[in-house]
């Protein structure tokens, strides 16, 4: 009887699933404003000494319209910022600490849980990704990120980079 529950229990690991890593709303909590849509990409940076996933989430929207004399112009406005996820997936938005991330990296904690990145085209500067994770094990120990609250107000962001 010991060993079917031994296996079921590895069998529930062996099939875990990758999930996406939650992030909060994109307007107006990542970027003060919106032209059609907030676009979000977002990326995990590793694992700290407490088993928390570091990652970024880059947000940006472009909008436009026509000055005078003619000709198009159109204005871009972006956003960086550092997020905490435990391993629950709770997060913490911070101000943004100047990691670049690698859109490429894979990492696994001490327990076989892994967050990697799963990206598509790169389009106006980043490539878009999704920060997501494998949890295999919740350490007893490991307390959950006590301010889920996004930080919304004075986080600073990258400065907006008009298009000409």
């Amino acid at each position: 009887m010991k060993m079917i529950g031994l296996l079921g229990l590895l069998a529930s690991a062996a099939v875990q699933a990758q999930v996406a890593l939650p992030l909060p709303a994109a307007y107006p909590t990542l970027l003060g404003v919106s032209c059609g849509g907030v676009h979000v990409a977002s990326y995990v940076t590793g694992f700290d000494q407490n088993g928390y996933i570091h990652g970024e989430v880059y947000a940006w929207t472009r909008c436009g319209g026509s000055g005078r004399g003619g000709g198009y112009q159109s204005q871009t406005y972006q956003s960086w910022h550092t997020i905490v996820w435990d391993l629950r997936q709770n997060y913490k938005v911070l101000p943004y600490d100047n990691v670049v991330p690698d859109p490429a990296l894979r990492a696994i904690d001490a327990h076989g849980n892994s967050i990697l990145d799963t990206c598509t085209v790169t389009t106006d500067g980043p490539p878009a990704c999704v920060a997501s994770a494998y949890i295999y094990y919740i350490p007893p120990t490991m307390k959950p990120i006590s301010d889920t609250v996004p930080v919304t107000q004075n986080v600073p962001a990258r400065p907006v980079v008009p298009d000409r």
